[in-house]
């Protein structure tokens, strides 16, 4: 089981200063892979012991197991001003094209590391079955909530986007039924309302799934289906919506694959009611 595996499975039983700790080491991830378990605890403000009981929790013998398997695997976000400090650094207006698109190429290259071909089908085939589709995107992930409903809805679902105002947002789930699915986007945190829509969600018997930066594994409650994978090549730097808005294309190809003839025929009636309108 991976790290971020071993984090996501005991998110929902971690104390609130083994979250602090958890949420430090994604936001810091060198200090906390270099540092020893005083150290990342004194960051935090809570005691040694902390850090190493959270190792322990996480299933690793000792902090320093826990520190090397963070050194190999985890892959960190840091704040905005600052990722995008060191990405405005390092560029020139005449060198920003070409980095951005070799970073974009190296998360995209490596994206099935994270996010299985079948995960995706299944995906796409759990939204073409759903009665109803509710997505929800707050912040940045609002432009790929927007997509996603317009795709959906070309492919003759019942689609509605979630307002991001608490009270719409609790008018709009209030008839959440079985066969519903809840399709939302977390990224460097979750959104807000998110933990009231994933229980909202659970009661009504409504499916979640959640679409986000490797940070995922720390959500709770956890959705029933997670799609986590980094946003960027390079952790420290600018994150953007190319690999999510990559991952949202492909659920849109594999939903259309999975009712190919009903799929064409939907998107050639469009067409028609299209040059109707017009």
């Amino acid at each position: 089981m991976s790290l971020l595996e071993k984090i996501s499975d005991q998110a929902p039983v971690l104390t609130p200063s083994e979250r602090r700790l958890v949420e430090n080491v994604i936001e810091s991830p060198t200090a906390a892979a270099l540092g020893t378990a005083g150290e990342l605890a004194r960051a935090v403000g809570v005691h040694e012991a902390t850090a190493s009981r959270l190792a322990k929790k996480l299933g690793f013998d000792s902090y320093a197991a826990f520190r090397d398997a963070l050194r190999d695997e985890f892959i960190a976000t840091r704040e905005t001003a600052t990722r995008f400090e060191k990405t405005i650094s390092e560029t020139t207006s005449e060198t920003v094209l070409g980095k951005l698109a070799r970073d974009e190429a190296r998360a995209l290259d490596g994206i099935e590391e994270f996010i299985k071909p079948d995960q995706i089908a299944d995906i796409a085939s759990i939204l073409m079955r759903a009665n109803r589709i509710f997505i929800y995107g707050y912040g940045n992930a609002e432009v790929l909530a927007l997509m996603m409903v317009k795709r959906f809805r070309r492919f003759g679902k019942e689609v509605q986007q979630l307002d991001t105002n608490p009270r719409g947002l609790a008018e709009q789930t209030l008839g959440l039924e079985s066969g519903d699915v809840v399709l939302s986007f977390a990224f460097r945190r979750p959104p807000r309302g998110y933990a009231a829509l994933i229980e909202t969600a659970d009661e009504a018997g409504a499916t979640t799934i959640i679409i986000s930066g490797k940070s995922g594994a720390l959500l709770a409650p956890r959705p029933d289906h997670l799609l986590a994978a980094p946003r960027s090549g390079d952790p420290d730097a600018l994150q953007t919506l190319t690999v999510p808005m990559t991952v949202c294309n492909a659920i849109v190809i594999a939903a259309g694959h999975t009712a190919k003839e009903k799929s064409l025929k939907k998107l050639d009636r469009l067409g028609k009611l299209i040059e109707r309108f017009e």
